[in-house]
């Protein structure tokens, strides 16, 4: 299961590896992608995913489960 909620003081910093990590394990979710701007995702819809979606300078806009 996800709880993206509350990964949601993330928003506004740096994205890094171990951000990621420890926002995945936060979340209680079995994975974790970063989707950047203008990239080509997969729409398909997945419970127990982490999206940490990105600007152009790698600060953490929103962060989603799906």
């Amino acid at each position: 299961q996800c709880d993206a909620q509350s990964s949601q003081s993330a928003i506004g910093q740096p994205l890094t590896q171990s951000l990621l990590d420890k926002l995945r394990a936060q979340s209680g979710s079995a994975s974790a992608r970063t989707l950047k701007p203008s990239q080509m995702i997969t729409m398909e819809y997945e419970a127990t995913r982490l999206n940490v979606l990105v600007d152009e300078k790698n600060q953490i806009t929103a962060v989603r489960c799906g």
